[in-house]
């Protein structure tokens, strides 16, 4: 080999070394979950909506059904100041479903699989503008410092967190929603004209590590309705202590804003608007006792009767939590549920209801657990079933008994047994499906659960 080509080879192995160090330099991180359960419920139907037990007939039969999801989130980090994080969910209902999203397909669970149903979860770039500013823009999850009861979900967005210690200040702006030609994905009209835009101020100040205060503003600007701008504004107050073995929290939320009103042919209906006024209030507490943790909350959000232009009821963003009270029917719980055809509530919207619960979650082994939860629940505003002038029984929901157990067979595989049974109020008397002098069957739910994490 003559000395100009030895030169060439290595100016090309040089220049294909220099360019592959960006991405020998990247850490490569793998994890998430997969889990699967057998669920038996005459509540739980894979319906995945608000569900009000009023839809169950005086005898209503249960439902048998299994189904997995997987969620494997990679991240690619550059450093610790720039990372690209990537989420994707993949959900099976053994049988199949062949309805909404999966019109066309199926979610992979019939005959010889192949369904379409890889979804993204997360897409977004996460980096440090700075010491003290964080910058995340993408697809992303968000909370809210309402514990979810705003808005707990994935959206496209752009988040900056400012940390000034003791001073945390979060903003961000999200369009998460859009009006577009049916089966074209184009825009009815100019983009930007019908679309829901969320912005976010969030504001915490932690003078010790134990304890925090903050202030929250969301404005929803939602121009969908043609002609029916809605504009809504919250504001929270909110704050956390540790105090030893205690922990407590809570907050204090209000709603204020206004919908235009307008008939088909887009003019104002008797010059009004609807106007919001609604309200939140939670108050939460656990304690570190032996082999476990007491647990205690309430829960208040507002409802509203529908005999005026002033709408009272709490307003969510569509999609809402409140993973403190341990309940699998009554309120939407994201730790209870976790899959997709579990995902039915009395109150999946959380609003016009009061839920009071105690608990206690218990580590019995190392490997061996067991919580047990009792919650109550009430309607803020007793009001009839379709109807305006009716009202039900009484304003009691029910009350709800949910039990948990789970062994650890591995580090990274636990098996698990949910239970729970609720006993209806007064305010589902008479309101059977089936037959309307009838009250509707109470719901349960029983599942066996197989969870791999990694």
């Amino acid at each position: 080999m003559n000395f100009k080509k030895a030169a060439t080879i290595a100016a090309v192995a040089g220049a294909l070394a220099a360019v592959s160090v960006p991405a020998m330099a990247l850490e490569n991180e793998f994890h998430g979950f997969y889990q699967i359960k057998g669920i038996l419920s005459n509540y739980n139907d894979g319906a995945a909506i608000d569900q009000s037990p009023a839809k169950l007939k005086e005898n209503a039969q249960a439902n048998n059904f299994a189904e997995q999801r997987a969620r494997i989130f990679y991240t690619a980090k550059a450093n610790d100041d720039l990372k690209l994080v990537t989420g994707f969910e993949m959900d099976t209902r053994f049988g199949g479903v062949t309805n909404g999203k999966y019109t066309n397909t199926s979610d992979a669970g019939v005959l010889d699989g192949d369904g379409i149903n890889f979804e993204t979860k997360w897409a977004y770039l996460d980096f440090n503008a700075n010491k003290a500013v964080n910058v995340k823009v993408g697809l992303l999850p968000y909370k809210d410092t309402l514990k979810g009861l705003f808005i707990d979900a994935d959206i496209p967005a752009l988040i900056t967190t400012t940390k000034l210690n003791p001073l945390t200040l979060v903003m961000g702006y999200s369009r998460y929603n859009e009006i577009n030609q049916t089966n074209t994905g184009l825009a009815a009209g100019r983009l930007g004209d019908r679309a829901t835009d969320l912005f976010i101020l969030d504001a915490s100040i932690a003078p010790t590590k134990d304890i925090k205060a903050g202030f929250s503003y969301y404005l929803l600007a939602n121009y969908l309705a043609l002609n029916q701008p809605q504009l809504l504004h919250t504001f929270d107050v909110n704050a956390e202590a540790k105090l030893g073995p205690l922990t407590v929290s809570g907050f204090a939320a209000a709603q204020l804003g206004h919908q235009k009103n307008t008939n088909i042919a887009g003019t104002n209906v008797n010059g009004t608007n609807t106007n919001y006024h609604g309200v939140a209030l939670n108050a939460a507490a656990k304690l570190a006792v032996g082999p476990g943790t007491v647990k205690t909350a309430i829960l208040f959000t507002s409802g509203d009767n529908g005999s005026d232009n002033s709408n009272t009821a709490w307003q969510g963003s569509g999609v809402q939590s409140y993973n403190e009270n341990g309940m699998m029917l009554l309120v939407r719980n994201n730790a209870t549920s976790g899959t997709t055809t579990d995902n039915e509530f009395v109150r999946r919207t959380i609003s016009n209801v009061t839920l009071a619960t105690v608990g206690f979650d218990a580590q019995i082994t190392p490997k061996a657990y067991a919580n047990a939860n009792l919650g109550l629940a009430w309607a803020a505003k007793n009001r009839g079933f379709g109807a305006t002038t009716v009202h039900n029984g009484t304003n009691y929901l029910g009350s709800e008994l949910a039990l948990e157990g789970g062994y650890k067979v591995y580090d990274n595989l636990t098996a698990s047994l949910q239970a729970s049974y609720l006993l209806l109020g007064g305010y589902y008397n008479n309101s059977a499906a089936d037959n309307a002098k009838e009250d509707p069957s109470n719901p349960y739910t029983a599942r066996i659960v197989l969870t791999y994490a990694f």
